[in-house]
C-alpha cells in the first residue's frame, strides 16, 4: 500500500498548477459551470477568455447577453478586469477554444504588463514622505515599468474607489516617479493604507492601463506573500 505524505501532495499540486500555467495562453477560451438558480439545481455554462495571467491570478473577459465579448466590444470605456486566483481557475475551468487577441485588443489589454509592481513593506501610504521614499533602495526606485502613461486609481477612507488620475512622462516611468505621483494622489483622501505599498492592475480607462494604489498585498486577497 502506497502512503503519500502531505509534503508530497502539496508539491504535486504546486507542480500541477505550475505546469498548467506554463501551458496557459492569452486568448484561450475556457468553459465554466455555474448554477442558474438559487437552489443550485440547474447547471449552465459560460465562456471566459484569458486576457492576462501570472502565477497568482488570471484576468479574463466573458460573453455578454448578446453573445459578444464584453470587454473587447467596449475598448474605449472604463473596465475592471474579471479575475480569479490561478489555482481556482485551474480547478474550475475546462479548455474550450482559442481566439487570438487582435492587435487593437493587445494594445488595450496589454497582457505584457506586470499585474502588480512597486511592492514593498518598508513604507506605507499613511506615513509616506519624500524622505522615506528617497530612503528606499536605489535599485528598487530605479526599476521601470514599460509605460510612460497610465491611470492611477486611489481609494477613500471607506475603501471606495475615488477619481482616477492619468500620469505620464516623456519615457517609461520609474518606480520613484510613480510612487511620488501616487503619494500626492492618495494622501489627501485620508484613505489610510498602512500595510506597505503596491500597485495592482485594475483594468483599462481612457484608453490606457489602470492600476489601483494599494498595499503590499492585493485587495482581493489573492496574494499571501
Amino acid at each position: 500500500m502506497l502512503i503519500l505524505c502531505p509534503t508530497f501532495l502539496i508539491l504535486n499540486v504546486v507542480h500541477h498548477l505550475s505546469k498548467h500555467l506554463e501551458l496557459l495562453k492569452i486568448g484561450e477560451i475556457y468553459k465554466q459551470e455555474y448554477f442558474k438558480d438559487i437552489d443550485e439545481t440547474e447547471i449552465a455554462h459560460r465562456l471566459v477568455r484569458v486576457i492576462g495571467f501570472d502565477k497568482y491570478e488570471v484576468f479574463y473577459e466573458s460573453k455578454s447577453y448578446d453573445n459578444k465579448w464584453f470587454f473587447s466590444g467596449n475598448l474605449r470605456r472604463k473596465i475592471y478586469f474579471y479575475r480569479m486566483a490561478a489555482d481556482r481557475f485551474n480547478s474550475k475551468m475546462e479548455l474550450f477554444d482559442f481566439l487570438e487577441l487582435t492587435e487593437h485588443e493587445y494594445e488595450y489589454f496589454r497582457p505584457d504588463l506586470p499585474m502588480r509592481f512597486g511592492r514593498t513593506k518598508s513604507v506605507s501610504w499613511e506615513s509616506i514622505t519624500t524622505e522615506k521614499i528617497d530612503a528606499l533602495p536605489k535599485q528598487f526606485l530605479n526599476e521601470k515599468v514599460n509605460l510612460n502613461k497610465f491611470v492611477l486609481v486611489p481609494f477613500g477612507p471607506n475603501g471606495g474607489i475615488k477619481k482616477s488620475q492619468l500620469i505620464e512622462g516623456d519615457k517609461n516611468l520609474t518606480f520613484l516617479e510613480i510612487i511620488k505621483s501616487a503619494s500626492t494622489i492618495q494622501n489627501p483622501l485620508n484613505g489610510i493604507i498602512d500595510k506597505g505599498i503596491g500597485f495592482h492592475r485594475l483594468g483599462c480607462e481612457k484608453g490606457f492601463p489602470s492600476y489601483y494604489i494599494g498595499e503590499y498585498l492585493d485587495k482581493a486577497g489573492t496574494l499571501d506573500e
